[in-house]
């Protein structure tokens, strides 16, 4: 295995961060309009998932990007669901 430089250890966490930023945005708009809420504040646990999943890319492995995504994934969209039954 070869080794990775710092510079593309900090880049892929970059990388991670801003798939985790900008994917759990978007699961959380769906997750409002599947809610079918007039109005909401921003969110500022996208930028807690997205440090997570940088942290969690550099240190651990890159496959946690996608697992930190579903398991919000399936919370928003839990809560979503319950919201609307409601």
């Amino acid at each position: 295995v070869a080794r990775q430089t710092s510079e593309t250890r900090m880049l892929i966490a970059a990388l991670h961060f801003l798939a985790g930023t900008l994917g759990s945005l978007l699961i959380f708009v769906i997750g409002v309009r599947i809610s079918g809420a007039k109005g909401f504040s921003a969110p500022f646990g996208v930028v807690f998932v997205g440090v997570a999943c940088a942290a969690l890319a550099h240190f651990v492995s890159q496959w946690a990007t996608p697992a930190i995504l579903l398991l919000y994934a399936i919370s928003v969209f839990g809560e979503a669901i319950r919201d609307r039954s409601t």
